[in-house]
């Protein structure tokens, strides 16, 4: 006798396949199996999924991680220049080798672990590693608020630890010493020194956003070079503008630079005249005054931790800080330069001392006393 067939709604026989159909919000969803039994596992885990919550349609999900990462990246319109050419160099040189021709729901928690150990024998910076993984995470994430995921499996995946250097600051000495041997560029950077503004921040600068009258300046906006060397100018990194005060030493300076040109003029630029251009700038300015003045370990954005380092060191509140560097909260300020004021916690308990327990001269001495026997 022929084999019996066991009827199940919805899967049914094909010449010698077996097609089993689905039906979410209306739609009719289907995948043909070499057998029956395939077939009705498949219409049931397709239906215990949509009551979990967790289906996700088929059409959607077959996507390949190349093309869901072109169409991510296309729709990011509020980064910067700077960042997209992060972007697009962690996709092309780590992530799409790796995962570019796999589909988007074939790569697994365990796969993204593999990669990560590979990368590390590979000898692939761990810094490197963490920043492509920030953007797998990125990708991931917006796949699953697209209905193409049920779950990031960029999440939870064992990151390698980087110690954390400390951010290298100047003294006031060794800026000035470095700003004297940026020949013509002097200014610059004692500006960028003493108000801590970043790069992007400092070539969109105009004369216009300088007030000798108030000494301060608007910072409003941030001049980048695109991917095909364009200038761009965007809002701040924390889209957000800020009034920053100035030492009044460069008052002089300042107001030279701004009668020598025009109110919409840039207030700085490169020695031919134009937009200050990072890679320029560093090439033929920068990096030979850091060798001639024999410092070790500085970049331009070392500036900008000199300017926080200069500022707290005058006990300057971490909220003022924060608000002159542009970061988007305390605790920004805090990770990042809360060492700085741990050497003044002595200082400040010593003041509450003095306050509290003012006492007598014989009290006082007594206090002296204890704490010589106790450090001796």
């Amino acid at each position: 006798m022929p084999k019996k067939i066991n009827r199940v709604p919805g899967v049914e026989k094909r010449g010698d396949k077996w097609r089993a159909r689905a039906f979410f919000d209306g739609k009719e969803t289907t995948r043909t199996f070499s057998s029956q039994d395939e077939a009705i596992r498949w219409k049931r885990e397709q239906e215990r999924a949509l009551e979990r919550g967790e289906w996700i349609d088929p059409r959607l999900s077959s996507i390949t991680f190349k093309e869901w990462s072109e169409s991510w990246l296309k729709a990011k319109t509020n980064i910067v220049p700077q960042t997209r050419r992060g972007y697009v160099s962690r996709l092309r040189c780590q992530l799409l080798p790796e995962f570019g021709e796999r589909k988007l729901t074939s790569i697994t928690n365990n796969d993204i672990s593999q990669w990560i150990a590979r990368s590390i024998d590979a000898g692939i910076g761990l810094v490197v590693i963490r920043r492509a993984h920030s953007v797998l995470r990125q990708i991931f994430g917006a796949a699953v608020l697209d209905g193409r995921l049920n779950r990031n499996p960029a999440v939870g995946v064992p990151l390698p630890r980087v110690s954390k250097r400390e951010k290298r600051a100047l003294s006031a000495s060794e800026l000035f010493l470095l700003a004297r041997s940026c020949e013509g560029y002097e200014v610059l950077v004692k500006f960028a020194g003493t108000t801590g503004l970043r790069w992007g921040e400092l070539a969109a600068l105009q004369c216009k956003d300088i007030s000798i009258l108030n000494r301060t300046i608007y910072v409003g906006k941030s001049l980048s070079t695109g991917l095909r060397g364009e200038q761009i100018v965007s809002s701040t990194k924390t889209d957000e503008s800020r009034v920053v005060p100035f030492p009044k030493e460069l008052l002089p300076d300042l107001q030279d630079l701004i009668e020598k040109r025009g109110p919409e003029s840039q207030l700085f630029t490169m020695p031919g005249g134009g937009s200050l251009e990072y890679n320029n700038f560093m090439t033929r300015i920068f990096r030979p005054a850091v060798k001639e003045s024999e410092l070790k370990d500085i970049t331009f954005h070392s500036l900008r931790h000199t300017a926080a380092s200069l500022l707290i060191s005058q006990g300057t509140p971490i909220t003022t800080v924060s608000g002159i560097l542009g970061h988007a909260s305390t605790q920004m300020t805090l990770d990042v330069y809360g060492h700085l004021y741990e050497d003044d916690a002595m200082t400040y308990m010593d003041r509450l001392g003095e306050k509290l327990f003012a006492g007598t001269d014989k009290e006082r001495t007594n206090v002296t006393s204890v704490a010589e026997k106790v450090s001796g």
